[in-house]
Parts: structure tokens; sequence; C-alpha cells
């Protein structure tokens, strides 16, 4: 036990390929002994779906079409969207920095076939300082659409969640908030306070999506927003403190989380009460596995998970951008486990 928890501190905290300024407190040191103490206990095998031999994608989000039944990833790096065909054929759907698209983070695909991504010009960039949400017409290629954001504060457009009305929630996680785009709007609007949800990441919303449900990198944990009154309240456990999840999704009354803050990188599950404001139980659907390597998002299709097992984010954090190794870069590999 005293070997994985030396492991916790010695690796650094991030939110979606960004350093996160987490300052390590008697909660987040809770979190990571209860995480080293489970890992004794029998887990799921998460299988190979999809092997992309461009190694230096550094892919953040994943999305879901299924009318074609085709992936899409999202690249840091080369700040482009891949296509993955059911038989694991790739392709780029939007080329390198097309529609000024930047680094590309969280996306989804909605009801009406178009795909939504949140990218950002790169941490190192202290000129631009651009946040966007780009929002392309998966039939025709063409984007339809593009939200950006300049002022003079930072700001960091993280994932994203569409509720069946359409309305589209965002996380920006440097600037600690929600925006929302109403549907068939052109502007962006703001949600909740600078401030309101500390580094904001991961968010999903409950069944019936009078809140939404959103991962923070701070003291607040997992928190529920009331839509109607945008109240913010923590969603607590008698024994954890719920928090470090990247992508988070919504199955079942339970919460899919990806975990890449503290050792070991897992796949969880968190099960709520039947009013979705506390966590009763939580368990790791996987974790461990050899191929995680900055595990960052996935997305639910019917009763199992894909996910990017390795994003390979450490290569540019704090490199200005740059692949420190590219000798060491491995394949691309987007796994999936049954829920």
């Amino acid at each position: 036990m005293l070997v994985y928890i030396s492991a916790v501190f010695r690796k650094r905290h991030f939110v979606k390929g960004y350093p996160l300024k987490l300052v390590m407190n008697k909660h987040t040191l809770l979190v990571s002994m209860l995480l080293v103490c489970h890992f004794v206990f029998a887990q799921k095998k998460a299988e190979t779906a999809f092997i992309l031999e461009e190694r230096d994608l550094i892919p953040e989000g994943i999305a879901y079409d299924p009318t074609e039944k085709a992936f899409y990833l999202g690249s840091i790096y080369k700040r482009k969207i891949v296509k993955i065909t059911p038989d694991g054929k790739t392709s780029d759907l939007i080329a390198s920095g097309t529609d000024e698209i930047e680094q590309v983070l969280g996306m989804k695909v909605d009801a009406r076939g178009l795909l939504w991504a949140c990218n950002n010009t790169p941490e190192h960039d202290t000129v631009r300082k651009i946040s966007n949400v780009h929002v392309y017409d998966l039939h025709t290629k063409k984007m339809v659409k593009r939200f950006k954001l300049v002022d003079d504060n930072r700001h960091l457009f993280n994932d994203l969640y569409i509720t069946k009305a359409g309305d589209v929630f965002v996380t920006d996680t440097d600037a600690g908030m929600l925006w929302v785009i109403r549907k068939d709007s052109k502007t962006l609007e703001e949600f909740t306070k600078h401030g309101s949800v500390a580094f904001a990441n991961g968010i999903t919303a409950t069944p019936d999506e009078k809140f939404l449900i959103v991962s923070t990198g701070g003291d607040q944990g997992v928190v529920r927003v009331d839509i109607a009154t945008k109240h913010i309240s923590a969603i607590p456990n008698d024994r954890y403190m719920v928090m470090g999840y990247d992508g988070l999704y919504q199955y079942n009354n339970t919460l899919i989380g990806v975990q890449n803050t503290f050792f070991p990188e897992s796949i969880q599950k968190v099960t709520l009460n039947a009013s979705s404001d506390r966590a009763e139980r939580i368990d790791f659907q996987c974790e461990g596995d050899a191929k995680f390597d900055s595990p960052t998002t996935g997305v639910i299709v019917g009763d199992e998970f894909y996910f990017i097992a390795n994003s390979q984010l450490l290569q540019i954090i704090g490199n200005k951008g740059r692949i420190k190794d590219t000798a060491s870069l491995e394949q691309t590999f987007i796994m999936k486990i049954k829920l």
C-alpha cells in the first residue's frame, strides 16, 4: 500500500492535459488512499476496440455517431478531428487547422448529426487566448457554426453536454464556470459566474435533465447544478471525496468517470441515490491496464464504454506544445468495457 501511495504523490495532477493547480490536502489524501485500498479487488478487463497508427495525435476527446456507427477523435497536437469507421479505418474529417480549429478537447454528436467540438489555443500561447466551439455537419463535413470567445481572461473550453431539447452546456476549466448555447442561438451565454465551479471538467446530467453533474478539480468534488435555479451543490459520499474525473457520463443512474488525476488511472462507476444528490457506492470498472497513459474521455454506446486509453498527454505538458520524445510514442488505443 505504501508503494502505491508514494506513486500518487510523485504524479502531477492534470485536467485534460493542462496542469491542475491542486493543493494536496486531507481530502485528496483520503481519496488517494481509498483508491489504493480498492486496488486489491477483482476488476473487469478492458478490450482493445481500435488501434490508430498515427502515434502523434495526442487525442483528448471522442464522440460517436449512431447513424454511421462511426467514432470521432479530436487531436490536441495536430489540431484536427479523425473519423474511425466501424471496421477501424481512419481518415481526417477535419484536417489540421481547418476553419481555424485549435487544440481539440471534448466533443459530442447531437440528434441532428452535428458534431460539437471544444477547442482552444495552446496554453503556452499567451497572445491569442482563443476558446472555440466548432460545429460540423457530419453529412457535408462543413462547419455550420463557430462560437468564439476572446477577452482579457484565460479560458479553456473543456467538455460539453447536449440536452434532449438541444441546449449545449460547456465547461470552462480555466475560468471555473459553465457556458450555455441555447438551441439555434448564435451566441454564448454565461451560465454560472466566473469561479463558481473550480476547474470545471467532465459534464453530464441527471436522467430527468433537471440537474447538470460536473466534475471539478477542487474541494467541490463532483457537483450538481440546478438548471432552473443555477444553484450548485456537492454530491457527497460518506467515505470518499468524489473528484478528479476527466470524462464523466450518466448510465442508468450511475456515473461513469475516467480517473486520470490519481494513481491508479482507472474507469470508475459511481452509484447515486434515487434523487442523484449523494454517491452511495464507488467501484472500479477497470484500472492499471498496461496500455493506460493518461486516459481522458469516452462515450457510451449501448451498454459498452469506449474510451481513449493512452492520450500520451504528458508528452506535451510543459514543453510549449512540442512532443518531448517522438521515438517513445505508442500507437493510440481506443478501448472498451462492458458496463
